[in-house]
């Protein structure tokens, strides 16, 4: 069956009609709404009755929310003043949050600089302690060199001086030349002959 012959086997709707009229009426109303909300009349009634009605509502304002306040007390819910105090905790507590995680990223990068630099001055101060031990190694087998090639000195024969009771004198010889005495040794020698004198004196 075509298109065509579908279109006049088709019946008529009854209720088109009336959605015709029901859209002009819309149409109609709409534009003269427009109309009436734009113009400068409706402007100033608007206004004058906004006026009057915060003028009788002003005075019942404090009272409703001091009933409101008390009934929500009795329930045991947050009033308006409760939640603006708790969003600006809450603000606060973000706020200080950002800080800590801003101070905690320098912090980081603090540390991780003066890793780096402490590795290095590390490294640095061992090559330097390496170096040193490697001049004075080199030192201590200069010596060693130096002392295995100097020659050796003959030891001097030392005189043996026998004492002076054990000194033999043959007559007609010269007496022995006495070894020279110190001060201690002859004020010692000189003490009893001196108490002896004394002694013979009394």
């Amino acid at each position: 069956m075509s298109e065509a012959a579908a279109e006049t086997t088709k019946q008529p709707d009854p209720m088109e009609q009336f959605r015709e009229m029901r859209d002009a009426y819309l149409d109609i109303w709409s534009k003269n709404l427009i109309e009436t909300v734009n113009s400068e009349g409706y402007a100033k009634a608007s206004g004058a009755a906004l006026d009057s009605y915060l003028t009788v509502a002003a005075p019942l304002k404090e009272p409703v929310e001091q009933a409101m306040l008390k009934t929500l007390q009795q329930l045991n819910m947050p009033t308006s003043a409760d939640i603006v105090s708790l969003s600006g905790r809450f603000t606060n507590i973000e706020m200080d949050l950002d800080n800590m995680d801003a101070k905690l990223d320098r912090i980081e990068k603090l540390l991780t600089g003066l890793e780096a630099t402490t590795h290095a001055e590390a490294k640095m101060r061992a090559e330097v302690v390496d170096a040193k031990l490697d001049r004075i190694e080199k030192l201590i087998a200069g010596l060693k060199t130096a002392a295995s090639e100097k020659p050796r000195m003959p030891a001097e024969p030392t005189a043996q001086v026998a004492p002076i009771h054990q000194v033999a004198v043959t007559p007609g010889e010269a007496p022995a030349p006495r070894i020279a005495k110190s001060a201690a040794q002859e004020q010692q020698i000189a003490k009893p002959v001196r108490q002896n004198a004394r002694k013979g004196t009394r």
